[in-house]
């Protein structure tokens, strides 16, 4: 018998998602267990298995968003059948997403008769003025077609010359556009307010520096300066309990469990992995997750388990050279915590300026969930805990 392939909740926030990718041929045979599709939702690429076994006919375009639920392929048990594949449609299985033979439209016709006019007429009587202005900006007389009538004019070379100038548009990826709606969402719905604050990083580096031999010995590679950053900012959330907090329908829901997450650039665009349960980790075993995560991103392995919740993120860009930044919420949390770059400043050490490792520490916060005192004693405990790492190790 036939079956339908619907479009799966992989998370219990997802609402929708979109197929990037078939992994069986319209027409080839899937057994159920076998991959079938890519699904992109607003977190992670992931594949899914068929649910059953038949002859694959998909019913949406690909990269086109569906509601969870909406049939996305019919398993025939024979190939080309048609007959079901074309019941599927017309009880509206695929209501806003069904792809359509691609009709020509206004401007579509317009450029196929601007193409082939020229050649199937072997060109057009043009003005001097014409002429003259298609000479000044190299174009071809023969490839301009006449707004009106059947003589070239000035106007009509202008226009065919603006049309080749015209940018054009890069295809935007599903992950790309993804991060363009929801920092969008965020910045326009969540009031954001900023806290920068300079500290003493030279007990940070010297402790660092320390730290290495032990670390390349027991986790295989070095620590960094994200991994202590990391630590303290999961060891301010549990000091101040009262951030780990996030704005939902008119109130202040509490979190059960601090989850941090950091900022990962890859090939596709930018993913938070998220390290739960971090204040309950060591420096070592924070900096072990965020490695295995640091891979998996790049890899494009990332589960949405690993990137589900999280309390707050770290943005650290100070391996590009950037001093500060003010980084936009990662909803629906209420705090980002940006770093900047470990460098030479000036410093007021009591009554001298001297020449200090500093990092400059920048805190974005939702205005709904935090007053400046509370983000101010937040931001104050993360900066002690860089100044006296210690702290970050017991």
């Amino acid at each position: 018998m036939p079956s339908e392939i619907v479009m799966p909740q992989l998370g219990l926030t997802m609402t929708e998602g979109s197929v990037n990718a078939w992994l069986k041929e319209p027409g080839e045979r899937v057994q159920k267990g076998e991959m079938l599709f890519t699904v992109s939702t607003d977190k992670v690429d992931m594949e899914v298995e068929s649910t059953g076994s038949g002859f694959v006919n998909p019913l949406i375009d690909l990269n086109t968003p569906v509601p969870v639920g909406t049939v996305i392929a019919v398993l025939t048990d024979q190939p080309g059948d048609t007959n079901i594949v074309a019941q599927a449609l017309g009880h509206g299985r695929k209501s806003r997403s069904a792809p359509t033979p691609a009709q020509p439209g206004p401007e579509s016709r317009n450029a196929k008769s601007l193409a082939s006019e020229p050649a199937e007429r072997g060109g057009m009587p043009a003005s001097p003025r014409a002429r003259s202005l298609a000479k000044k900006l190299g174009v071809d007389i023969a490839a301009v077609n006449p707004s009106s009538g059947n003589r070239i004019i000035e106007a009509d070379v202008q226009a065919h010359y603006d049309r080749s100038r015209a940018p054009v548009p890069e295809p935007v990826g599903a992950l790309r556009r993804i991060t363009a709606e929801r920092t969008a969402q965020s910045f326009e719905r969540a009031p954001h307010f900023y806290l920068t604050r300079q500290v003493n990083a030279g007990r940070l580096v010297q402790l660092r520096g320390e730290l290495q031999t032990t670390a390349q010995r027991r986790l295989g590679f070095k620590i960094t300066y994200t991994d202590f950053l990391l630590r303290a900012l999961a060891l301010a959330l549990r000091e101040e309990p009262n951030v780990n907090a996030y704005w939902q329908d008119g109130q202040i829901l509490f979190r059960q469990s601090i989850d941090v997450g950091f900022a990962a650039q890859t090939e596709k665009g930018l993913l938070v992995p998220v390290i739960p349960q971090a204040d309950q980790l060591n420096l070592f075993a924070i900096a072990n997750q965020r490695k295995e995560l640091s891979d998996k991103a790049r890899a494009g392995k990332l589960s949405l388990q690993d990137l589900q919740g999280g309390s707050a993120t770290l943005s650290n860009l100070g391996s590009h050279g950037v001093d500060s930044f003010q980084p936009i919420l990662n909803a629906p949390q209420s705090v980002i915590l940006a770093a900047g770059s470990i460098a030479k400043r000036p410093l007021v050490v009591g009554d001298r300026v001297e020449a200090a490792e500093t990092l400059i520490l920048s805190l974005s916060a939702d205005h709904r969930v935090l007053d400046g005192v509370p983000a101010a004693t937040f931001l104050a405990a993360i900066a002690r805990m860089i100044e006296e790492p210690i702290e970050v190790l017991v």
